[in-house]
């Protein structure tokens, strides 16, 4: 059931027209898998000392002062990404080794009614200054509130992936270049699960071409491998 409602959720994520709905369609998912709130805090190399791109049900002034404070600087649970691009629980990081601006920020958000100890991270994307992730967690005066674990966390990274296209797409941070046509065509038979020799043949090209578009596709859309490519294109509606 856990699966069936993340699915609908990614899905209605693709063909969310603006952040209100992006909102809206978070706000119905957790409420039915139980999770009080959510986070998605998106990060580049240019905006470390500026406004971070956050959509959120947190409270609104717990979002102003994690604006304004520029506490995507110290956050221990986007800066956790960089050494371990996994999910992970909140529980596992030790206090005893965080700094004094670190533990400000768990207090300041402990004052703003989230449970530091009852929460997860899932990794939307990784790589050098580049950080996005979608954050789940209790309220601490949540009554009878369900135990966060880690197999939430990994069940929503299909999710926190789209979320992370979506909303770059809507807000226009994404900075994807768009796909020719070709390219669509070629991710589209990879999708159906053709290999590249199979594509040549339904497309009557050579299979040295239909490489050459894979890897255009992979480098526009900032992917690791076709599948990866084929992800990301769905999700921001280009296959």
């Amino acid at each position: 059931m856990e699966l069936d409602l993340i699915r609908r959720a990614t899905r209605a994520l693709c063909e969310a027209e603006g952040l209100d709905e992006v909102r809206r369609v978070l706000g119905a998912l957790f409420a039915r898998l139980g999770i009080d709130q959510y986070a998605f805090i998106s990060v580049t190399g240019c905006v470390l000392k500026g406004s971070p791109v956050l959509v959120s049900n947190c409270d609104e002034r717990w979002q102003a002062v994690y604006r304004s404070n520029g506490y995507q600087c110290v956050d221990p649970f986007m800066q956790r990404l960089r050494g371990c691009p996994l999910p992970f629980l909140w529980t596992e990081l030790s206090s005893a080794l965080l700094g004094s601006d670190a533990l400000a920020f768990l207090s300041c958000a402990r004052f703003h009614r989230i449970d530091t100890c009852q929460g997860a991270t899932v990794p939307a994307h990784v790589r050098g200054e580049q950080l996005a992730a979608l954050h789940v967690s209790q309220r601490i005066d949540s009554v009878g509130a369900r135990e966060i674990g880690i197999r939430d966390a990994y069940l929503l990274s299909g999710l926190a992936t789209t979320l992370h296209l979506r909303v770059g797409e809507l807000s226009g941070t994404c900075g994807v270049l768009p796909l020719t046509c070709r390219e669509r065509q070629c991710l589209l038979w990879a999708s159906r699960g053709k290999s590249q020799a199979d594509v040549a043949l339904i497309l009557g090209v050579s299979a040295r071409t239909v490489r050459f578009h894979h890897e255009n596709a992979m480098r526009k859309l900032d992917a690791v491998n076709i599948a990866a490519a084929v992800a990301s294109a769905a999700a921001l509606g280009q296959i």
